[in-house]
């Protein structure tokens, strides 16, 4: 049985239902392609709570979902992985969210949301004693941009407010077009995680034009500066297994793992949230080199092409795969 004593963890994200297709390649335009089908729980915030549980944090998701079967069954199995789900609002009359996943044999994925908005969090939500104490009184918290965008305006007023200071991790993912509503708060981001097209667009660059993409702006030239510039304890750029991390005391490349041999996987960045913020709780400290080698070598063990939470690995899984040599290791 995990024993969870190693920290509380506070988790603002959605919980739905993945229908994961499984294909060669992901379709181009006027493709037709092959594949299998699955159904799954998901959502951003169920897969970093279930990822975190499983490493034994205390975790409180606060989430929402309707009032079907479906949203019984989620809360039914967050309860079961050790996720406290006292803060997952129950939609009644409505159907939870289907999202829909499109994994290519390389790992590379394509997503659908659904852009019904009757179950979502709302403002009222976060103005709840419990909410606010749930946000106030962690050791940790982990917002991804899955709500509305005045919900996490919301939650990040209320973690500024807070007489007490958890450590708050903002993972950018899904990206955001509406980043005036975050600039202001981050000088209270300690670690702002995301893949550099997510990063990007929270960069305000008065040279780039609407034809011209947020990709095309460079990590270490026009984002991680201009972030850290604004107040942003550390930028961390996460994608294909790998991490590039950016501070006034960090300049990190940390390779994949030769235990990575896909492109990338549906739960790779979940898994690198939760890794992360578990070394966060158990150290005491601010992160170094090794917690993010730890937090990397986690991502490596998601290539899993159906289940995204149940893909995410425990402490021993994560251990052994970061005593695995990196592809930047010397062999000769």
């Amino acid at each position: 049985m995990v024993s969870r004593d190693q920290g509380v963890l506070t988790i603002v994200g959605d919980a739905v239902i993945d229908h994961i297709y499984r294909t060669d390649k992901l379709p181009a335009e006027g493709d037709t392609v092959h594949g299998r089908y699955e159904k799954h729980f998901g959502g951003k915030g169920l897969n970093r709570a279930v990822a975190a549980a499983r490493l034994g944090l205390r975790v409180r998701l606060i989430s929402a979902v309707g009032g079907d079967i479906a949203g019984r069954r989620i809360i039914r199995y967050l309860k079961r992985q050790g996720v406290d789900t006292e803060l997952v609002k129950t939609v009644d009359g409505e159907s939870t969210p289907v999202v829909a996943v499109i994994i290519a044999s390389s790992g590379a994925t394509g997503i659908i949301n659904d852009s019904d908005n009757a179950v979502r969090l709302s403002r009222d939500d976060l103005r709840t004693a419990a909410a606010r104490s749930a946000l106030t009184s962690a050791d940790a918290v982990l917002l991804t941009f899955e709500p509305p965008i005045a919900v996490i305006d919301q939650a990040l007023g209320v973690i500024r407010r807070g007489r007490t200071r958890p450590r708050l991790l903002v993972h950018a993912t899904p990206p955001t077009n509406s980043p005036q509503y975050i600039s202001k708060y981050f000088g209270r981001i300690d670690y702002l995680i995301g893949k550099h097209r997510e990063l990007a667009g929270l960069v305000a660059d008065p040279a780039r034009t609407p034809q011209t993409p947020a990709t095309d702006l460079d990590f270490d030239v026009d984002v991680a500066p201009q972030l850290l510039a604004q107040g942003v304890g550390s930028v961390c750029a996460v994608e294909r297994f790998e991490c590039s991390v950016r501070s006034a005391a960090l300049n990190l490349d940390v390779p994949r793992s030769f235990a990575a041999v896909l492109v990338d996987s549906p739960g790779s960045s979940a898994a690198f949230s939760a890794a992360f913020a578990y070394r966060l709780l158990t150290a005491g400290r601010p992160a170094d080199r090794a917690d993010f080698e730890w937090a990397t070598a986690a991502m490596a063990a998601t290539q899993s092409f159906s289940d995204v939470s149940g893909a995410m690995p425990s402490v021993s899984e994560i251990d052994r795969i970061a005593r695995l040599p990196t592809s930047s290791d010397d062999h000769s």
